[in-house]
């Protein structure tokens, strides 16, 4: 099977990066949904899918306090697992909701570049377009995920979030490469269609 161009790996390779896309912007609304429903539940003491989207004070942990600290715990729908689960504050929330965007927007525009490669004409705008857009998405995620990490959650730096920001700023890294690549290959077939 060929790497490139229709019916090629780069064509089922899109398909999986829409579906993680799906599922990862999935995953961000019905989280958002649970936080203003926990949230909801919680400023107001109803009892709205409090099944599905435990806000409490009963901290299951032994170490914690009751009353001390609200606790949160969301189901995936229809089901009894566990979805997430922690301390119900606006540091947790940011925090999710920042990595459930940058999942999906990951996921997109990895979708957007492997479907352009799946093109008759490898070399065009929209490739460039969509691989600087790749790029840029993920550069930003590391120092991003670094200030949020320091200034959200006060702690210390730890090796996975070391390991996790080097992959991704490395990738973007890359891709600005490949762009570069990308926009010169446009270049020359541009050159080469005015020649002819």
């Amino acid at each position: 099977m060929k790497l490139l161009g229709q019916k090629s790996v780069s064509t089922i390779i899109s398909y999986l990066f829409l579906v993680l896309f799906i599922i990862f912007l999935f995953h961000l609304i019905y989280q958002t949904l649970g936080f203003g429903i926990g949230y909801y539940n919680w400023t107001t003491s109803h009892h709205f899918l409090s099944e599905t989207f435990y806000v409490n004070d009963e901290i299951d942990y032994a170490s914690y306090e009751k009353g001390k600290y609200v606790f949160f715990r969301f189901k995936y729908p229809f089901s009894d697992q566990q979805m997430m689960t922690g301390f119900f504050t606006l540091n947790r929330f940011i925090f999710h909701t920042f990595q459930s965007i940058f999942f999906s927007l990951f996921f997109f525009y990895g979708y957007k570049t492997f479907g352009d490669l799946s093109r008759r004409e490898l070399f065009n705008e929209t490739i460039i377009k969509h691989l600087k857009t790749f790029s840029i998405i993920n550069l930003l995620y590391a120092p991003l995920y670094f200030l949020i990490w320091i200034f959200i959650f006060r702690t210390g730096l730890e090796g996975g979030m070391l390991m996790t920001s080097f992959a991704f700023l490395f990738l973007g890294i890359i891709l600005l490469f490949i762009t570069a690549f990308f926009k010169r290959g446009h270049q020359l077939q541009s050159e080469n269609d005015l020649t002819i």
